[in-house]
C-alpha cells in the first residue's frame, strides 16, 4: 500500500504537569514512521513548565502543517482534555498518548495495520514498563506469554478486558460520534470506550509492547496506587475500584437500553447475552464492595 493510499492517523497527546518527562514523550511522538500523520497536543492548563517546553518544541517544527498545540485556558480534567483533542482531530483513526509515556517509532504504523486488518473500532497494545529515569523495569504491562482476553463477554462480566488500557488506546471517530464522552463522574475512557467500540465493530488487543509506559510517583492508576499503599490505603483504593466497576456496569446497562432505540438491530443481537453478564458484574462487585468495607471498618476499630 502506497503512502498516498493510507488513511490519515491522528495522535492526540495529553499533557498536564509532567515537565520532567514531556520532552522524551515528544521525542516518541515525532519519531513515528507512519505517514500521513497529524499531531494534536493538548495541555490542560499545566501549572509547571510543561506547556512552555511543548510550545518551544512545536515552534521548531512550525513548518510541519500537521502539528497543532492547544493550550486550555483552564483545567478541564482528563475527559475534557480528551474531548478537546478528539474534536480537533481529522484522522480516520485517533491514538491517545500521554506526556509521561514514550511511543516507540513503529507504534502508529503497527496499530494502523492491525486496525485495518481487523476492522475493529478500537485497538490497544501492550507496553514495556520503565521507571521515572527511563530505565527498563524488565517487564510488560501484560505478560507477553499469556493469552490476552479481549472479548466483549469478558468486558461486561468482569468489568475489564485486555483492551481496557487507555495509555495505548486508538479508536475510530465513530466511537465518539455515536456515544460522546463517558459520564464525568467516571473520569476515564479506559473501560467505556472499549465497551462502546464492542457495540460497533469490536475492540481488539495487539500483544506487542509498542509504548514505554512510565511508572512514577504521580501515576493516577488505581492499581498502581494500591501497589504502593499500606494496608489501610489498599482497602481504600479497593473501595474506589469496586465502586467504579458498579458505576460502569450501571452506565453500560443504560447504554444498552438506549441501543434499543438508536441501534435496534444491534440491540437485538447482543442484549440477550450481554445484559445477564452486566447483572453478574454489578452483583459480584457489590459483594466485593460490602466485604471490603467490613474489613475497613474492622481495621479502623482496631479489631
Amino acid at each position: 500500500m502506497g503512502a498516498t493510499e493510507r488513511p490519515l492517523i491522528s495522535i492526540v497527546m495529553l499533557c498536564y504537569n509532567h515537565e520532567r518527562f514531556v520532552s522524551e514523550a515528544l521525542d516518541g511522538v515525532f519519531s513515528q514512521t507512519y505517514t500521513p500523520l497529524e499531531v494534536i497536543i493538548v495541555d490542560d492548563c499545566s501549572s509547571d513548565a510543561t506547556a512552555d517546553i511543548v510550545g518551544a518544541r512545536v515552534d521548531r517544527v512550525q513548518c510541519h502543517p500537521n502539528v497543532r498545540f492547544i493550550r486550555n485556558p483552564r483545567n478541564t480534567g482528563l475527559l475534557g482534555a480528551c474531548e478537546t483533542g478528539i474534536k480537533a482531530a481529522k484522522g480516520e483513526f485517533i491514538i491517545f498518548t500521554c506526556d509521561d509515556d514514550v511511543m516507540l517509532p513503529e507504534m502508529v504504523s503497527e496499530m494502523a495495520e492491525f486496525w485495518q486488518s481487523t476492522n475493529a473500532s478500537l485497538v490497544t497494545t501492550n507496553a514495556a514498563l520503565i521507571d521515572a529515569d527511563s530505565n527498563s523495569l524488565g517487564c510488560t504491562f501484560r505478560d507477553l506469554n499469556s493469552e490476552a482476553d479481549d472479548s466483549f463477554e469478558t468486558l461486561v462480566r468482569d468489568g475489564a478486558n485486555a483492551c481496557c488500557f487507555g495509555a495505548t488506546m486508538g479508536f475510530t471517530p465513530e466511537v465518539y460520534a455515536r456515544f460522546g464522552m463517558p459520564p464525568a463522574h467516571l473520569n476515564n475512557i479506559d473501560i467505556l470506550y472499549p465497551f462502546y467500540a464492542a457495540v460497533l465493530n469490536g475492540a481488539r488487543y495487539l500483544n506487542k509492547p509498542l509504548l514505554r509506559y512510565r511508572i512514577h510517583g504521580k501515576n493516577d492508576s488505581l492499581s498502581l496506587i494500591e501497589d504502593r499503599s499500606d494496608e489501610r490505603g489498599k482497602l481504600e483504593v479497593r473501595d474506589r475500584i469496586f465502586y467504579g466497576h458498579i458505576a460502569h456496569a450501571v452506565v453500560m446497562m443504560d447504554e444498552l437500553d438506549r441501543l434499543s432505540e438508536t441501534m435496534p438491530d444491534r440491540y437485538r443481537e447482543i442484549a440477550p447475552a450481554i445484559r445477564p453478564l452486566l447483572t453478574i458484574q454489578a452483583v459480584e462487585m457489590a459483594k466485593k464492595l460490602v466485604r471490603n468495607r467490613v474489613q475497613l471498618e474492622m481495621l479502623e476499630s482496631g479489631q
